[in-house]
C-alpha cells in the first residue's frame, strides 16, 4: 500500500492540509499555513523538521492541539526513511471565550483581526470524528494493533514561542493576511473554472478549499450574511456558465431559480446543502446546454432550435435568419456536430416532447403543437419511431414506472392510484 496515495485520498476527501516532511525539510513552512513563518521570519525550520522527526514515537499516531486551538495529527512512516506526515490544521469548531480573551488581553486589534482571519481558514471539523477516521485509515498501514497514539496540548506547540512582539510586525499583520486572502481567491478561482468545463467533480473539490474560509460576518445576522455571500456565489456561478456559451435564457432559468430558493432559507445547515446542489447544477447546466464547442453560426442555430422549438425550423428558414444558403447551413451544421440539421431538430422535439407528457396533463395535440408539429397523427407517427411507443402509451408507462421508484430520505414507495377499489 501507497502511504502517499492513501493519505492524499483520505485528506482530500476530508478537505484538510497534507505535508509530508522529509531532510532537508523544503517547503515545509506552508504546514500551519504560514502562520509559524509570519510569527517568526527567522524560524529555524531545518531544525524544526530534525525536532520533529526525533520527538515523533515510531509506530504512534500524535494528535497536537496547538496554537489557536488548532489540531493536528503526525505520524513516521514505516516504509520511508525519515519521512513524517503531518494532517492538518483543523479545528473542532469556533474559538472558545479563552482563546478570544487571551487575544483582547495580550493583543491589538489588528492582530486580533489576522488571527480571526487565520482561524477562519482553517476547516472546522468534529475532533472526535475526525481522529476516528485517521487512526482508521492510518492503522491499515500497521500490523493490526501496532499503531497507538498520543495527545500532546500545549497552547504554543512542537516549542514554539514568539514573544508578544511578533504579532504586530509586519509580516504577521500585512502578509499573513494577504496570503490567505489570496488563497481564497485562488481557492474561488479553482471552482469557477472547474464551472466553466462542466466539471463537477473538480468544482465540489474546489468548492470544499473554498468553503474552509469562512469570512468574518458583515451583519448581526448571521443567517443574512449566509444569505447575502450565497447570492454572490450565485452571481459567480452564473458569470461562470456564461462563458462555457450557455444561451442567457437558460442562465437566468437557473440564476432566478437559485436566487428565490436563497432568499427562502431557515437555517445554515440548509444554506450550505444549497450551495453545494449549486455548484452541482451549474455544472449539468453547462454538460447540457453549453455550445463553446460549436462556432457562433451553429451555436445560433441551436439556440433557434432549443428556443423557439413551435416556430417553422425548416433549414431553408433557418438558413435565411442566418443570411446564408441552406445547403452551406446544412454542411456546416453536418460537419460540427455529427448529424443533420433536420435529425437534430426531430431529436430536440421528441425529447421536449416526452418532457411535456411526463410533466403536464395537456392533450397530445397540444404537445404536438408546443413542439411546432400540428399534424398529429405525423407527431404520433415520429413519436413512436423515436420511442418505439405512442405519446399516450409512453405517459401511461413511464408515470406508472416513477411512482414506484423510492422516494427522498428514505421514505416508502409510492404506489399507483386505486382503480375500482384494486391497485
Amino acid at each position: 500500500m501507497e502511504i502517499s496515495r492513501v493519505l492524499e485520498k483520505l485528506t482530500s476527501a476530508q478537505n484538510l492540509g497534507l505535508t509530508k516532511m522529509t531532510p532537508p525539510f523544503e517547503g515545509i513552512e506552508n504546514f500551519d499555513y504560514g502562520l509559524r513563518r509570519a510569527l517568526d521570519a527567522a524560524f529555524d525550520w531545518k531544525a524544526f523538521g530534525d525536532m520533529l522527526l526525533h520527538q515523533i514515537p515510531a509506530r504512534t499516531l500524535v494528535f497536537a492541539r496547538g496554537v489557536f486551538e488548532l489540531r493536528f495529527a503526525l505520524f513516521l512512516s514505516p516504509d520511508e526513511k525519515d519521512t513524517l506526515y503531518c494532517i492538518g490544521p483543523w479545528a473542532e469548531g469556533p474559538r472558545s471565550k479563552e482563546s478570544i480573551a487571551w487575544c483582547k488581553t495580550y493583543l491589538d486589534e489588528k492582530a486580533q483581526d489576522v488571527i480571526q482571519e487565520y482561524h477562519n481558514r482553517v476547516r472546522q471539523i468534529d475532533d472526535n470524528a475526525i481522529k476516528s477516521t485517521l487512526f482508521g485509515v492510518i492503522s491499515l498501514i500497521y500490523p493490526e494493533g501496532e499503531l497507538k497514539t498520543e495527545e500532546w496540548r500545549e497552547f504554543m506547540p512542537l516549542n514554539f514561542r514568539p514573544g508578544l512582539e511578533s504579532f504586530s510586525d509586519t509580516s504577521f499583520t500585512e502578509e499573513l493576511p494577504a496570503e490567505l486572502v489570496a488563497e481564497r481567491y485562488a481557492a474561488e478561482n479553482r471552482m469557477l473554472q472547474a464551472v466553466v468545463k462542466g466539471d463537477s467533480s473538480s468544482a465540489l473539490g474546489a468548492y470544499e478549499s473554498f468553503r474552509r474560509f469562512q469570512v468574518t460576518p458583515r451583519l448581526h445576522s448571521l443567517l443574512r450574511d449566509f444569505k447575502n455571500f450565497s447570492i454572490i456565489l450565485n452571481s459567480l456561478l452564473r458569470k461562470s456558465i456564461e462563458q462555457a456559451s450557455v444561451h442567457p435564457y437558460y442562465i437566468d432559468q437557473i440564476s432566478a431559480r437559485f436566487a428565490i430558493e436563497i432568499e427562502a432559507l431557515t437555517s445554515l445547515e440548509e444554506g450550505e446543502r444549497l450551495r453545494v446542489r449549486m455548484v452541482k447544477e451549474y455544472c449539468l447546466y453547462v454538460q447540457k446546454y453549453s455550445l463553446r464547442q460549436y462556432s457562433p453560426l451553429i451555436q445560433k442555430v441551436i439556440n433557434q432550435v432549443n428556443l423557439h422549438m413551435d416556430s417553422d425550423l425548416s433549414l431553408k428558414s433557418l438558413a435565411a435568419q442566418c443570411y446564408i444558403s441552406p445547403s452551406y447551413l446544412s454542411s456546416v451544421f453536418k460537419q460540427e456536430t455529427g448529424q443533420t440539421l433536420t435529425d437534430y431538430i426531430s431529436s430536440r422535439r421528441m425529447e421536449r416532447a416526452a418532457k411535456l407528457l411526463l410533466t403536464t396533463n395537456a392533450r397530445i395535440a397540444v404537445v404536438a403543437e408546443e413542439v411546432g408539429i400540428l399534424d398529429v397523427n405525423y407527431f404520433t407517427k415520429m413519436f413512436k419511431s423515436a420511442t418505439g411507443q405512442t405519446p399516450t402509451h409512453y405517459r401511461r408507462d413511464k408515470r406508472a414506472q416513477l411512482s414506484l421508484e423510492v422516494a427522498p430520505d428514505g421514505a416508502l414507495p409510492l404506489l399507483p392510484e386505486k382503480k375500482n377499489g384494486k391497485n
